[in-house]
């Protein structure tokens, strides 16, 4: 039997789950692009599953079923607005809300339950992932093949209608700069190549969100170690495999010898290696700031200044990432204990 506190978080986090839920559907196909979803999703259900472990299915269930239930109450797809007025239960509206319900849901879960079977963090990230993500595309090819849509006619939709929402709100800030017909012109070419790139950009979010979620998680539990019956994997060693470097390459070359939309295909696969690489130069910077005890504020400080200043440091730090293959920065010693992240 769980614990009187056991249960009372498990309510509150099942409670938090539901209104994630609701909030995510009502938003549509928008909520897919705004990354806190990622981080809100990824904590509750990693720390509901640390909670009560895998029984924590049932409570999401249910969360699901009411969220669903609750918003049924709406008449038609009118009351959803990130959906653009597809009736319920239409194709669409169907399709996005498993796909929502597979990465949103189903990937942290996954990833739970590895972990505490004893898998690396790295592993247990990129199997639940590449699965989710296989189905998550394959849905969105049949549902594109079946309701035989015009791709580029979709786009200039999707990029007109996020377009004309941006050009709203700076007209509502004032800004008049950003309303003139040439930077509508080139905020709607901008949102074209965002949609272009977006299977990179859900893919990056799914797994960055649960790597950040997990070291939040890790690092708040350190004194008590209650997360996960304080797993003691230390990250800050972590590298991705040298094999991972042919992903990479592969989009360079598809990148140089595809012409027009296929060549997105290759910049989407170096826009998912180099967020590969850009957190193993970071596991890299956050080594040497333990090793040398720089203090919390020093810390915060540097990794702000990374983001501020992010075009060349963030290319530097891709590129140490990269080189780490062969260089072994942080020359790890294998008989000595690793600082923990």
């Amino acid at each position: 039997m769980f614990k009187t506190k056991t249960v009372f978080l498990s309510l509150l986090l099942s409670f938090l789950l539901f209104l994630f839920i609701i909030n995510s559907i009502y938003e549509g196909t928008y909520s897919f692009i705004n990354p806190f979803f990622y981080i809100y999703y990824d904590i509750t259900l990693i720390l509901l599953f640390s909670l009560i472990g895998p029984a924590s299915f049932i409570p999401i269930l249910l969360s699901v079923a009411v969220a669903v239930g609750f918003l049924m109450d709406y008449g038609g797809g009118a009351g959803f607005s990130g959906y653009f007025n597809h009736v319920v239960f239409g194709r669409f509206f169907i399709s996005v809300i498993i796909i929502q319900l597979l990465i949103f849901v189903v990937i942290p879960y996954i990833f739970s339950y590895l972990i505490s079977k004893g898998y690396g963090a790295a592993k247990s990230i990129y199997i639940p992932v590449s699965a989710i993500f296989v189905v998550s595309f394959s849905l969105a090819a049949v549902y594109i093949f079946a309701g035989k849509i015009d791709i580029i006619s979709s786009l200039n939709y999707f990029s007109g209608n996020m377009a004309e929402k941006l050009i709203d709100v700076y007209n509502k800030m004032g800004m008049e700069y950003f309303t003139t017909l040439k930077m509508k012109a080139l905020i709607s070419k901008l949102m074209k190549i965002i949609f272009l790139l977006l299977p990179a950009i859900l893919i990056i979010f799914s797994w960055m969100g649960v790597w950040l979620s997990f070291i939040f998680l890790k690092k708040i539990s350190k004194k008590n170690n209650a997360f996960f019956n304080g797993i003691k994997e230390n990250l800050l060693f972590w590298r991705s495999s040298d094999y991972f470097l042919l992903f990479l390459i592969a989009g360079i070359i598809i990148s140089i010898f595809s012409i027009g939309i296929f060549k997105y295909i290759g910049y989407n696969i170096i826009l998912l290696s180099s967020s590969v690489y850009l957190v193993q130069g970071l596991t890299i910077i956050s080594f040497f700031f333990n090793k040398l005890n720089i203090n919390i504020f020093l810390r915060i400080l540097g990794y702000i200044i990374i983001f501020v200043f992010s075009n060349p440091i963030i290319i530097f730090i891709i590129m140490t990432g990269i080189f780490d293959m062969w260089f072994d920065f942080r020359k790890i010693e294998t008989n000595k204990k690793g600082v923990s992240i």
